[in-house]
């Protein structure tokens, strides 16, 4: 649980699925295009007595159907012991030709009888806050992956995970 009180407020942050999964979501839509529905489960394990102020659901799951036919999962937690959830933070495809599996250290591909794997020697949060700060210094935003208007598109998936795990019904994404 991050330990700022504004994280912990919904009307603060949002939530972990609009706070920190976004940046999955993100990823999701950049390799596997853009997201139709979702629904969504939210759950409460802290107790107040645990960690003060907690407002926001702490442990999650949002299943996302993409234009493409594929349906994805995601699950995410702010529960774990600090520093045991970044190897677990990926990306998993399972296709009939093979897996793909991705963390920010590596990418595993997978087929019959072959295995691949490549190791990213960089740190990608490093890369990412120089690739925006190269954006705000020369106004050249190649390097930035997704822009305000795709962002604004994971925000649309990110609220509507929100609106689903109130409601307990799917909710059709509305990028407007």
């Amino acid at each position: 649980m991050p330990g700022v009180s504004w994280w912990r407020r919904q009307d603060g942050s949002g939530g972990q699925f609009i706070e920190q999964t976004t940046h999955v979501v993100d990823l999701l839509r950049y390799t596997a295009g853009e997201v139709e529905e979702v629904y969504a489960l939210y759950g409460s394990r802290i107790k107040h007595e645990q960690v003060e102020g907690v407002e926001v659901a702490d442990v999650g799951t949002v299943t996302l159907r993409m234009a493409s036919g594929l349906v994805a999962n995601i699950s995410n937690t702010c529960v774990l012991p600090e520093g045991a959830g970044l190897s677990q933070t990926g990306l998993t495809f399972y296709t009939d030709q093979g897996v793909l599996d991705w963390n920010p250290q590596r990418l595993r591909a997978s087929r019959p009888g072959e295995q691949t794997e490549y190791l990213e020697r960089a740190n990608p949060y490093v890369q990412e806050t120089e690739a925006f700060l190269h954006a705000l210094r020369t106004g050249d935003g190649s390097r930035i992956k997704s822009n305000y208007a795709d962002a604004f598109r994971t925000q649309a998936v990110t609220c509507a995970a929100l609106e689903s795990a109130a409601t307990g019904m799917p909710v059709r994404i509305r990028y407007e």
